[in-house]
């Protein structure tokens, strides 16, 4: 992606096929929405100030593996998102440890994504590695690995 402008390549193919791009859920629209997901991803925590952002009074205290954090549920005004999210910071540092979203609570689906190790780029502080997992059943999903390239 350059600003609006999206090319698609594949293993190096320029101009891959409609076949390759059905099967592989490539287009120009899904990489727009991908990109906007990343940046809302980058922008945390800040990105909660957004509009449409409903940051919960409550401040929850839980822990995850054996590990207590201060808990922040967020929800959205309808016309910007209907997932529910929780982010959890360090009881000590109020660093950003992970965070999860789910669709629809009751069916304990979604993804929760651990965060791990700091990159700065330009300037700011960013996760380093994001490790993504199945609120279900803990199934891993994959890594993303932030690294700088020049």
């Amino acid at each position: 992606m350059n600003r609006d402008s999206v090319q698609i390549f594949f293993n190096g193919d320029k101009n891959p096929s409609e076949e390759i791009l059905k099967k592989n859920r490539l287009s120009k629209a899904r990489a727009k929405m991908y990109q906007n997901y990343y940046t809302y991803l980058y922008g945390l925590p800040m990105k909660l100030k957004d509009p449409g952002a409903i940051i919960h009074n409550e401040v929850m205290l839980d822990k995850f593996k054996g590990d207590e954090y201060y808990v922040l549920k967020v929800t959205y005004d309808k016309k910007v998102g209907g997932d529910t999210w929780y982010f959890y910071f360090e009881t000590e540092t109020y660093q950003m440890r992970y965070y999860q979203f789910y669709h629809d609570e009751s069916k304990h689906d979604g993804e929760y994504i651990l965060l791990d190790g700091l990159e700065t780029i330009n300037g700011v502080k960013m996760p380093k590695k994001r490790s993504w997992y199945m609120n279900k059943d803990d199934k891993y999903l994959g890594t993303d690995i932030l690294s700088k390239t020049n």
